[in-house]
């Protein structure tokens, strides 16, 4: 098991001395330990900024419209484009901008619902409706890559003449309005649905300049299949990339972890602190990419104080922030260890009457 770097842990400890002379104007504590009377639950929130939350947010909302607005012009654009060119590469980009505009829209709406507050009936809020459209407009990328695999399957057993002018006309304001929504979507990449929505941009603007190039060739060779070849290109480009965002977005819904979280590296630092024996029943899961959190059972000294065991929590909790980017964290005390006695404890203690501490 590795183990933290022993200058790390003295620097967070100290970074925990200065912070505890002025921190208690901005957080709130209480402790929750098995058998002793008087105790209650433990749920820091140090690190949280709403209001911030709530800007981003909205800020997100904000680009994902005007994508949307944007999108729906190139859309208009390369459905006129194709038809008159009759480039079936032209016209499987805009089947692909098609599902851009539904994804934008459901983004946009995603957006716009996470910035509900929590009820009593959905405690976390909404923000994983943005995890739900994101792998809606995935799903949708890959049954569109299969329509434009078929459709090319057919031109190139009959390669059809196209009109190339219209097709770079055409496809170049694809390229100058996705480059331009792209650019708009800078520093929210941290967002997985403004990431989805983001591939959708970038997918579309690498396959507007492919559509330029195969049409610039075509103009001067005559050489008709390469309309097809274009096309097959580009679904291969949306399917992969859309799979990448289903795995991410399924993973999330079932309560995975992040990928920067190393349980060792936490076990490690708990056995450093004087009064820590041990930590088991661990919960970290993402409710988005960027919204973690994190329970667990610590077992402390017996013969410690409350005021020693509450230090101790906000040690640990400024570590778990610190190293993982976790500012939701519950802990829960415990002098004697209950019935789950490991990391990850097992099923059964979920079952009814069982998993009572």
């Amino acid at each position: 098991m590795s183990k933290p770097n022993e200058s790390s842990v003295e620097s967070i400890k100290q970074e925990q001395e200065q912070e505890h002379k002025h921190d208690h104007d901005h957080q709130h504590e209480a402790t929750h330990v098995h058998n002793q009377p008087g105790a209650s639950h433990t749920d820091d929130h140090a690190g949280h900024n709403h209001g911030a939350l709530g800007g981003h947010v909205h800020a997100t909302g904000t680009k994902l419209k005007w994508a949307f607005l944007a999108t729906f012009f190139i859309l208009a654009v390369e459905v006129v484009g194709g038809s008159l060119a009759n480039s079936l590469a032209l016209l499987s980009d805009a089947g692909h901008v098609l599902t851009d505009v539904a994804a934008l829209g459901l983004a946009w709406f995603a957006a716009v619902q996470a910035q509900k507050s929590p009820t009593l009936d959905k405690t976390f809020g909404y923000h994983r409706t943005g995890i739900l459209a994101a792998l809606a407009n995935s799903l949708t990328l890959i049954i569109i890559a299969f329509v434009i695999f078929y459709e090319a399957f057919h031109r190139f057993q009959n390669p059809q003449p196209v009109e190339s002018t219209i097709m770079y006309l055409s496809a170049g304001v694809g390229v100058i309005v996705n480059l331009a929504i792209a650019f708009g979507f800078r520093g929210g990449e941290d967002n997985l649905n403004v990431r989805s929505a983001l591939l959708h941009v970038l997918g579309d603007a690498a396959a507007s300049a492919g559509v330029i190039l195969g049409a610039i060739i075509m103009q001067f060779t005559h050489w008709y299949v390469i309309d097809p070849i274009i096309s097959v290109l580009i679904a291969l480009m949306i399917a992969w990339n859309a799979w990448k965002i289903v795995k991410e977005t399924l993973h999330i819904l079932m309560e995975g972890a992040p990928d920067n979280f190393e349980y060792d590296h936490l076990l490690a630092f708990v056995r450093t602190l004087p009064g820590a024996k041990d930590l088991h029943d661990l919960h970290v899961w993402s409710v988005t990419p960027e919204r973690v959190a994190l329970s667990c059972h610590l077992v402390v000294d017996p013969e410690g104080s409350l005021e020693r065991s509450t230090e101790i929590i906000k040690q640990l909790k400024h570590y778990i922030l610190k190293e993982f980017g976790i500012s939701h964290t519950t802990i829960e005390l415990e002098v004697d260890q209950c019935k789950c006695t490991e990391l990850l404890c097992p099923e059964t203690l979920w079952e009814s009457g069982k998993g009572a501490h």
